[in-house]
C-alpha cells in the first residue's frame, strides 16, 4: 500500500515534501474506497427494499476488485431456499468510488447496473466468486471467505501457451454470476470457456 511506503521517506527528503501539497488542495482528494477501502450504507441504493449494502475494495491491480454485500430481489436466479444476501466478487472494468458512501453505491449503480463495465472471472470452488446467504451477517462472512481466497493469478487468465493463447488458470472455471445481478455485458457475451 502506498501509506506504507511514505512513511519510510525521511520527514526531510524531497518526496516527503508532496505529501502537505496533496493534503491542502482540495482538489486532489481520493475517494472513500480508495482511502478507507470499505463502504457501507443502512438503507443502501442498489440493495432490495433499500436494505444494507457493503462495497469492499479488494485490490487495483490490472482492473478493479471488488467485493460486494447486499440483498437480491425475488427476480434474481437462484435457489432462493439458500438465501436472499449475496456476497460477491466484482472484477470493475472502471474504478468504483465517492467523496460519500452515497455516492460510492450510485458509482457502482451506474458502473455495473446501467453501464455493464464488469467482466466474468475464473473461480476454483463456487464459493470463490460468491454465494447467496441468509442474512447481511452471514453473506459478510462469506465475503471475507472471498477475500482470503482471493488471488489474481486464479481469477484471471495470464498465461500463454505456446501459440500465443492465454491459458485459464489450472482447474478453473469461468464464473459468470455477475451477469446475473448486473446483466449481459458485450464483452461478456464474447467470452468463451476455456
Amino acid at each position: 500500500m502506498i501509506r506504507s511506503c511514505i512513511k519510510r521517506f525521511s520527514t526531510t527528503t524531497p518526496a516527503h515534501s508532496v505529501l502537505p501539497a496533496l493534503r491542502d488542495n482540495p482538489a486532489c482528494r481520493i475517494g472513500i474506497l480508495a482511502e478507507q477501502r470499505l463502504a457501507y450504507l443502512e438503507k443502501g441504493i442498489n440493495s432490495h427494499q433499500q436494505d444494507k449494502e457493503l462495497l469492499a475494495l479488494i485490490s487495483d491491480m490490472g482492473d478493479w476488485w471488488y467485493g460486494y454485500v447486499l440483498r437480491v430481489g425475488p427476480e434474481f436466479p437462484g435457489d432462493r431456499n439458500q438465501g436472499e444476501w449475496l456476497a460477491i466478487l466484482v472484477q470493475s472494468g472502471v474504478p468504483v468510488d465517492g467523496y460519500s458512501q452515497k455516492e460510492v453505491f450510485r458509482c457502482a449503480q451506474k458502473s455495473w447496473f446501467r453501464l455493464l463495465e464488469y467482466h466474468a472471472y475464473y473461480i476454483q470452488e463456487p464459493q470463490d466468486g460468491g454465494a447467496l446467504c441468509h442474512s447481511f451477517e452471514e453473506a459478510v462472512t462469506m465475503l471475507r471467505h472471498i477475500i482470503v481466497r482471493f488471488d489474481i493469478r486464479k481469477r484471471i487468465a495470464w498465461e500463454r501457451d505456446a501459440d500465443g493463447n492465454l491459458l485459464a488458470p489450472e482447474g478453473s472455471k469461468l464464473d459468470r454470476r455477475c451477469m446475473d445481478l448486473f446483466g449481459l455485458s458485450y464483452d461478456n457475451f464474447l467470452i468463451r470457456e476455456a
